[in-house]
């Protein structure tokens, strides 16, 4: 478990750099609500066009750990490219919005395959810490990507430095994925028709209640989320530290002060991750899911109606939550699904809940450039809380999964993941 989130937390901190500095790339370019929409619509739309057919090829892929090996490699390779860009003043919203989707595609098959490898790798009983050390991993690396990403283009006066570490923190991330060995053998679904393999995780994610549910609640979650943090830069810059978004072009005041909110931010975010473990031996993980969701509309909705600086606080309640919703949905998902249908199911969840992230960004950009970011944060926030509420009379919460296998009550898990 040691190499595998070790590597994670490596390349998640070069993610959280380009989290920070390529959105801000973009605003020091143009500085348009509408192209931070588009770079994020960029990115998330890959999902959409390749995630179910992803699945299918996970599923036969006989030597997963290499394949993923090999997709870091082509990442950092993107991201190296676009340094060289920056560093000759060659970057355009159109390039960014070119890696932006040669990314997403690529972590469509790394994301999802990375979950469909984990119950190979790591035994039952730790799959719930391994997720949420990831987590854990995932929040205390934006609280020091960010940073780190603002005090290096202040120093540097540029992008490329920024864009060059994460092209090597990929290098690093495919380095420990070669040490990770597994502990079982994956099946294989090559025998099967492609069409049959694609059909069958889709019938069980959606035979299953609540897997469904979870998905659901996630594809509509977001499609307001997405604008919301899609647009956090730009609300920090107009609405926290009082500027005007041409004020990005000043790269040492206002980048290290965007740095700081975003670091303490996902701090707190990264408390919340660390208590999951401990959460899911007290709650079932439908209800974590559901509370993390309440966690994330009333933090952005606290951040939107408060407007100072003070409002990281909130702000970083809304990450927790987000780490509790991805830290039970991807632990229901692994501890639900026979392992033959496992890369199938997991695609085709993240799929369906990414359907709404291409749209509501470009949408949500659109309409800030209109009427402004604080509209947008209410609404979306008030959105996410009537979903958490209505998630509260559903399969859900009322059949409860367990972390720990031996804890799930009433439902052996022989017989939930014979289900299909």
């Amino acid at each position: 478990m040691v190499p595998l989130v070790g590597g994670q937390a490596v390349s998640l901190f070069g993610d959280y750099i380009a989290f920070f500095s390529l959105p801000y790339f973009v605003l020091a370019l143009t500085a348009e609500p509408l192209d931070l929409g588009l770079t994020a619509a960029a990115e998330t739309l890959p999902m959409l066009l390749f995630g179910l057919i992803a699945g299918v090829i996970l599923d036969r892929w006989r030597n997963l750990k290499g394949a993923l090996v090999m997709v870091d490699v082509a990442r950092s390779a993107v991201f190296a490219g676009l340094a060289v860009a920056a560093a000759g003043d060659a970057g355009s919203r159109f390039l960014v919005f070119g890696v932006a989707f040669t990314v997403g595609t690529l972590s469509v098959f790394f994301d999802s395959g990375l979950q469909t490898l984990m119950p190979s790798v790591i035994d039952d009983d730790m799959l719930i810490d391994a997720n949420s050390q990831l987590a854990v991993a995932r929040m205390a690396t934006l609280s020091i990507g960010p940073l780190v990403a603002g005090i290096l283009i202040a120093l540097s006066g540029g992008f490329a430095i920024a864009f060059a570490i994460n092209a090597a923190t990929f290098l690093l991330s495919a380095a420990f994925l070669t040490a990770v060995r597994p502990v079982r053998d994956r099946p294989s679904a090559a025998g099967e028709a492609f069409r049959d393999s694609l059909v069958d995780g889709l019938r069980f994610l959606m035979g299953d209640r609540r897997l469904r549910w979870a998905t659901l609640g996630g594809t509509f979650t977001n499609l307001v989320f997405q604008p919301l943090e899609a647009l956090l830069v730009l609300f920090v810059v107009t609405e926290v530290l009082d500027q005007s978004a041409d004020a990005v072009g000043d790269l040492t005041t206002v980048g290290t002060s965007i740095g700081v909110f975003y670091a303490i931010n996902a701090g707190i975010g990264a408390l919340g991750a660390a208590v999951a473990p401990r959460m899911s031996t007290r709650l079932p993980l439908g209800t974590m899911y559901v509370l993390g969701l309440f966690f994330v509309g009333g933090g952005f909705l606290a951040l939107a109606i408060i407007g100072s600086f003070i409002a990281v606080i909130p702000a970083g309640l809304t990450f927790a939550g987000m780490a509790w919703v991805n830290v039970s949905l991807t632990t229901m998902r692994q501890r639900l699904t026979p392992p033959e249908l496992l890369g199938r199911v997991i695609a085709a969840s993240r799929t369906l809940a990414w359907l709404g992230l291409p749209l509501g960004a470009a949408v949500g950009g659109l309409i800030a450039g209109q009427v402004g970011v604080v509209p947008v944060y209410v609404g979306g926030s008030l959105f996410v809380l009537a979903i958490a509420t209505a998630l509260l009379g559903t399969a859900l919460v009322r059949d409860p999964v367990m972390a720990d296998p031996s804890g799930d009550p009433g439902v052996p898990p022989v017989q939930a993941r014979g289900a299909a």
